[in-house]
Parts: C-alpha cells; structure tokens; sequence
C-alpha cells in the first residue's frame, strides 16, 4: 500500500473520530438558544415612541402626534372646533371652565385662553351650534349653556338631571341631551323647553350620536346596551354587551356603528377627574374594552379588546376606525383582520376625545396632562422602540443579532443592545452599545438580562422601515454541579454498625442457688469485629443545565494533609468503599462532582463535598485482666478489666456455665459505660461443688464484639 495514501486514510480517520467525538461531547452540554421578536403580542411587550405596532407582527414609524395647546387643568373633556377649523373650545373638569385655543391651520402651537367659566365640576358636553354659537353641557346639575362668540354666558335651561354625558343638535336646531342618572334621553329646545323622548331604565346614557339622516343612536350602563331612537318615545336595543357601559360610539359613512364598551365602574362626580396617581388596580380587574361592530343590517361582532384600557374614545377618520385608551393613553387602530394595531403611545394618563380636523388628522384631547395634540397622516420622522428585557435565567453569552426588515432608500435603523443582572434597567446596567446599522454579534457584556433598541429614521417623503422580525442567539454560562448530600455508611456521616441484645442490669453481682468453691481457675478470651470490609458510599447532586456528571471519591485521615483515591470517573451516585486494608482511625471522604463529559476545556464546572470525620473501628473490645479471684463458701469474686483501642464500649455481659439464656447484664465499677476502658466487679453467689466457667461478653459502639472466658473451681 501506498504509504500516502494510509497517512491520508489515517488522517480522515482520526478525523472522523475527533469530530464524533466532539459532537458527542457537546450534545448534553449548554446549547444556544434563540430569542425572538415576531409577533404583535411580541412587539406589544416593549415600549414604543412615535412608532407603531402593528397586525400580524411588525413595527414602523408612528403617524405624526404633535402637541398643539395645554391648559392648566387635570383634563380635557370635551372639544369643539369653529366652522373654520381656526378655533377650539376645550371643555375641563373640576371647576366647568370651557378654554378657547385660536390658531390657524398649520399652526404648530397655540395658547390657551380662559372663554368661559360655568356653574358645575366637568363640561362633559360641546358643540357648535347651527347658529355658531358653542353650547355646553356641564355635569353635576345637568345645565345647558350658551356661549356667544364674545364669551358671554347664557343659562338655556335645566335638564332635570345631574349629568349630561353627550349632546347632538337635529334638523330643526334642538338639543338632544344623553344624561345620567336616571338613563333618560332629553329633547332641549334652544329657549329651554325640554322634553324626555325615551326613558331607558338605564342608569346612564353615556354616549350619543347622530347620521347623515339624523337617525341617533346611543349607548347605556349599566346593562352595556348599544341602542337606537326609533321615534320621539320608542328605542330599540341592538347590540347587549356582558360588559356594563358603553362608553364611546362612531359612525363609518357606509352606516357602521363601532361601540367601545368597558367594564362597569362606580360613576359619580369623583369619576369626572383623572386622579394624579391613581390607585393600582386589583389584580383581578381587567379593564379591556370590547370594540363591537354592526353593520346596517343589524349583525353586530366583538372585533377586538383593547388591551387592559377602557375605549375612550372612537373616531372613523381617513387611517380608520382609531379608538383612544386610558392605558398611558395608547392610540389604537382597527387594521390587519379586524384587530387592533397600537399606532402610538402619546404618554398620558389618559385619550379622552378624537375630533376630526379640518383639514386633516384628527385633534385628540387627553387627561394628565389636559393637552390637546394633533395626529396628522404624515409619518413621522423618527422614533425609537425598546423591546421587553429578556430574562435568560442565569449569566448568558450573546451571539448574533439578526432582524428582518424593508428599509426604503433614505431610511435608516438603527440596533443597540445593554445587558444586566438585575430586572429592571437602571444604572447598574451596562451603557447601550455602540448602534448597530447591520445584523452582527451582541458587544454587551455577559449577564442575566438583556434589552435591544431600534433608533427609527424615516425618508423625506415620509416612508418608513418596516421591521418584521428580530433575534438573538445566547448561551448560558455553564453553571457547575451541585453536590446535595454525601451518605456515609447506612445512615449520613456513619459507618455501618450493629447491636446486640441484652437483659436485665445488675450491679457486676450474678447469682445461683447453692454451689461450693474451688481456688483453681484458667482464663482466655477472644474477639470478632461487626463492621464489614466496605462502607457503603451514596450521595446526591444536581447539575443546572442537565449535563451529565461523573464522580471522583477520595479520603484521608484526619490531621493528614494528602488525599488519596477510593474511585474515579464514577457515573452512578453510589458506590462501596473497600476498607479493609485500613488500619483504624478517623477518616474523612471526599465526594467531586464533574461535567467535564459534557463541556469543553476551560468550562468545566465541578463542585466537592467533605464528609464529617468517620471513625473506622474494626477491632474488637478485649478483656484483659481478671485479678482478685476469690472464693468463699459457694461464692465466687472477680475484678474484670475491659478496653477497646478505639470506640467506647456500650455493653458488657457475663455468663456463667454456658447458659446463654440466662445472660446477665453489668455496669462498670463508676456505674457508666462512657469510656473505652472500664473495669467490673463480678460477684456470683449458690455455687454448687466443681468446675464452673464464667463467659464475659464486651461490645463497642462500632458493633465490635470480644469475649473473655474464665474457669475456676469451687471445693
């Protein structure tokens, strides 16, 4: 053969088996993991700015949300804008004050100027009349007001109730006012005349609005009805929602009626103000609204809940149908198979109207602060999202960071990434590294958590980069094993032993009925040892990340320094430790634990477990002195001295004449078995004539058992 052609066989060979071997050692290691961003639910997780987030699963840039004017109250509850689009009127909680804000159109900013100041808490209601003058509605006392252009002030009349949700003007220019709380729609004609047109038993008519055909419709609580006016006297129920109060409804030009419908909750006059710091809510309450949809046929449909946030507000506008929450006043969009898309979140405590703008976009009033911001169709023209921090479990390495992404010329992306080991980002954090315009590897330190970022830029014309996907390989660090408990011998940190039985306890004295005594005696003893040649070794461990481990057992003497080997590269949590070359003494193990199967060099985790010292003890008590024979009549007297090199003895016991069923007990001469050297007195009495043999029987408490065996004779 070739000698070439065996080297390169070799080679491949050698190869071939390295490579197996390594795969083989990497299957049960630390694997990587991927984290990934794909859906909307995934994306809805992070926080936004000026950037939306939307249906199956992709973020882009925000239409543009502009601050237009801010008044100095808790919120905004009512809008109403002039003909001309060049004068709103905001409507305010706490004190009735109605603000005038003059600005023409493209005006990025406008002033807020105090117009009017009514009787009453909250101005839930305005509108522009036929006539051009603005009327208000203000809540508690159910007033209406007249406010000419000038800002004077003119009560129309009482509606007889305490709230006045939401008021519309008909053909022939009276009001129709939806009230509280008695669930009573009203007709208000402009010198004050007013008429109840239906009663509901509702408590509340919450919202109202009217169509091109001045046909009204209406929505309740607390039954949650969406309802419409067949005539001057008759209602008919459309829509009954299993939630309480519909609390905002909108017309599509097609005759669609949307209904934003929210869990019930108390209304009073405390309810018209958004708190400064609200109270958390229950973890039980969830606050998500119903966005419900019925077509002009009379089939009605959920489309979709807002998120824990009450609906609002509802507006068809040229985006669609945008729905305002009161969930850090999230803007919402009803897109991609009816569901709804987040199209910004403007960092208030509250949406609480949509208005459409003249000219285009939409105004939109908030609470907390009470501002008023223009949403236009233009795109913005950048804006940043953050993803929720991903808790990895234990300190992580990160890999590649991938995205999926159409990125129009002249838009830009751009990645970061901050990693840290406590939950919540803060300072402890590591700074966000350096942006990253191109998928690459992570440059955030190792750690439990990590967070990525997206700086958004769009193009000139207004397009936006749209991102469908983003993904993060990582690694655990390997984490090493863990050893639990180590079990010497059958019970933890002992070696194996036994006991003996014994009888009743006596003062060193046996006796027997007659005898007779003899001054000749011989002795002898003997021994066996209880504790086997092995010790049975057991333990316990763990290893965070599953990998395999294997064992290495050690001992030493106790005071010695050197460890020296029972076992290696054990794979069972047992084993049976071979003593019997071992003199005794005190002895101490030493369990490793190792995942070096399953990791390469340089990541190998291990852990040790010392046992407490064991005493190892295989040799039996002697008895090594009988002194002081005596015989007197039938008695016999004898001073017994016992020892065992290593443990103390635990039971002494004396036999006479090989009656082993008639064993008797002894307690040493100081009346405690607590040494390993003791001495007995033995006093035996109604000897009869002859030979008689005294057996003593010694154990210790590693088990260990000796005997000592005395003859002697009594005349």
């Amino acid at each position: 053969m070739n000698l070439n052609q065996t080297s390169h066989k070799l080679r491949n060979f050698l190869a071939g088996w390295i490579g197996i071997t390594l795969l083989a050692m990497a299957a049960g290691a630390v694997s990587p993991q991927t984290w990934r961003i794909s859906t909307f639910n995934d994306f809805s997780d992070g926080e936004s700015e000026r950037v939306s987030i939307q249906h199956p699963g992709e973020i882009r840039l925000a239409p543009s949300i502009q601050p237009f004017a801010e008044v100095k109250e808790s919120a905004i509850w009512s809008l109403a804008a002039s003909p001309d689009g060049g004068t709103l009127y905001a409507g305010t909680g706490n004190s009735a004050k109605i603000y005038r804000i003059a600005g023409t159109p493209g005006t990025a900013t406008a002033e807020a100027r105090l117009f009017a100041d009514l009787d009453g808490n909250t101005v839930h209601a305005l509108l522009i009349g036929s006539d051009g003058a603005l009327y208000a509605g203000v809540s508690p006392g159910g007033s209406v007001y007249k406010i000419s252009d000038e800002g004077a002030v003119t009560l129309i009349g009482a509606s007889g109730q305490d709230y006045i949700w939401a008021m519309v003007q008909d053909a022939t220019g009276d009001l129709i006012l939806a009230t509280g709380d008695k669930g009573q729609i009203l007709r208000m004609a402009l010198d004050g005349k007013t008429k109840t047109l239906v009663k509901t038993g509702e408590k509340h008519i919450l919202s109202l609005v009217k169509n091109a055909d001045g046909k009204i419709y209406f929505g309740t609580a607390s039954n949650g009805w969406v309802a419409e006016l067949v005539n001057e006297k008759d209602f008919r129920v459309l829509y009954d929602s299993d939630l309480g109060e519909v609390k905002s409804l909108a017309l599509a030009p097609d005759g669609t009626l949307y209904a934003g419908i929210i869990p019930t909750v108390q209304v009073d006059a405390k309810r018209d103000v958004p708190q400064p710091t609200p109270a958390p809510p229950s973890p039980k309450t969830d606050k998500s609204s119903e966005i419900v949809k019925i077509t002009p046929d009379g089939l009605a449909r959920v489309l979709d809940k807002t998120p824990g946030a009450a609906a609002n507000a509802m507006l068809v506008a040229d985006q669609g149908l945008l729905v305002g929450s009161g969930d850090e006043g999230k803007l919402f969009r009803v897109g991609y198979r009816d569901e709804l898309d987040l199209v910004s979140d403007l960092q208030v405590s509250e949406i609480l109207g949509l208005l459409p703008r003249q000219n285009d976009g939409v105004w939109m009033i908030t609470g907390n602060p009470a501002k008023v911001f223009i949403l236009s169709p233009a795109t913005d023209k950048g804006g940043t999202y953050a993803s929720k921090v991903l808790d990895a479990e234990t300190a992580s390495l990160w890999g590649e960071f991938n995205w999926v992404a159409s990125v129009p010329e002249g838009a830009s992306l751009a990645f970061e990434t901050r990693s840290g080991n406590s939950k919540d980002p803060g300072e402890n954090w590591s700074k966000w590294s350096a942006a990253m315009p191109k998928p690459g590897k992570v440059t955030s330190p190792a750690a439990r958590y990590l967070q990525w970022r997206v700086k958004m830029g769009g193009t000139a014309s207004g397009d936006s980069a749209v991102i469908q996907e983003a993904e993060i390989v990582y690694q655990s660090l390997n984490r090493p094993p863990r050893i639990e408990t180590l079990q010497v011998g059958d019970s933890a940190g002992s070696s194996e032993s036994s006991s003996s039985n014994s009888t009743s306890k006596s003062n060193g004295t046996a006796s027997k009925s007659s005898s007779t005594a003899s001054k000749s005696s011989s002795s002898e003893s003997s021994s066996s040892s209880a504790q086997k040649d092995s010790i049975p070794l057991s333990w316990k461990a763990e290893d965070p990340n599953g990998d395999t481990l294997v064992y290495r057992l050690e001992y030493r003497r106790v005071q010695e320094t050197l460890w020296k080997e029972i076992e290696k590269d054990l794979k069972a949590a047992k084993h049976s430790w071979d003593v019997s070359n071992l003199p005794d003494g005190k002895y101490e193990v030493r369990l490793t634990a190792s995942d070096r199967l399953t990791n390469p060099p340089g990541q190998v985790g291990e852990d040790s477990y010392q046992s407490e010292p064991i005493l190892l003890d295989k040799t039996a008590p002697e008895v090594a002195e009988w002194t002081g024979q005596k015989v007197e009549g039938n008695t016999f007297d004898v001073r017994v001295l016992v020892r065992d090199k290593t443990s103390r003895l635990t039971a002494v016991e004396v036999i006479l004449d090989g009656r082993v069923d008639e064993r008797l007990s002894l307690l040493p001469e100081d009346g405690i078995l607590d040494s390993i050297e003791e001495t007995f007195q033995v006093h035996i009495g109604d000897l009869a004539a002859g030979e008689h043999s005294i057996s003593l029987l010694a154990e210790d408490e590693e088990g260990n058992a000796g005997a000592g065996y005395l003859l002697f004779t009594v005349p």
